[in-house]
């Protein structure tokens, strides 16, 4: 009787030990859908000028918001040499803007299916989000090897880009891309060296 009862008891710990970690499993499974793999970018610096309209402007900070002519909001901070005219600008004016920024391309679908499936999510407006965070697609027009250049431009139009590869990683990446494919990327403004309002 009693070591009827222990082959009882045993069998169902044995039950539940492999129920706990089936349920394990599955929390582990379901947490490795979600979560997001980080992607290693290659970053270019590039510097613009754009004329943009003035959110609002902190001289005591030494920062300023501004609104890009695609919708995307810009907060950055200014050169030492320009916080005194922050107090001059007003909120809803126009200006030209000068700043810094780095662009990083995170992802390249190469020509197939999947650079025709982002060509034509290319050619539609961007999402908000998109927008906001400083998300590109774009298409790869151009590749000079021996300037070390690749340049790309928007699917709907618009000016071409232009990015210099100076160090081997990039040099490196410049020999997988080709003409043709499609360059996903963000955008991180770094500082603002130069303001002209428009009058």
């Amino acid at each position: 009787m009693m070591i009827r009862s222990m082959k009882k008891a045993a069998g169902v710990s044995l039950l539940a030990a492999v129920l706990a970690v089936g349920v394990t499993l599955t929390e582990r499974q379901a947490t490795a859908q979600v979560t997001a793999v980080p992607r290693v970018g290659v970053a270019f610096n590039q510097t613009l000028t754009r004329q943009v309209t003035i959110e609002s402007a902190d001289p005591e900070g030494g920062t300023i918001t501004f609104r890009l002519p695609d919708g995307q909001y810009v907060v950055c901070p200014v050169s030492s040499s320009l916080t005194g005219t922050l107090a001059t600008l007003a909120d809803g004016s126009t200006a030209n803007i000068t700043y810094n920024q780095i662009v990083t391309l995170l992802n390249l679908r190469q020509k197939g299916p999947g650079s025709q499936e982002a060509r034509r999510e290319q050619m539609s407006p961007p999402s908000t989000t998109d927008v906001q965070v400083g998300r590109f697609t774009m298409t790869v027009v151009g590749v000079d090897l021996p300037n070390n250049t690749v340049s790309v431009i928007d699917g709907r139009g618009g000016p071409v880009q232009t990015y210099r590869a100076d160090t081997i990683a990039k040099q490196d990446m410049l020999k997988k891309i080709k003409v043709g494919d499609v360059v996903i990327g963000l955008t991180t403004p770094l500082m603002v060296t130069a303001i002209a309002p428009v009058k």
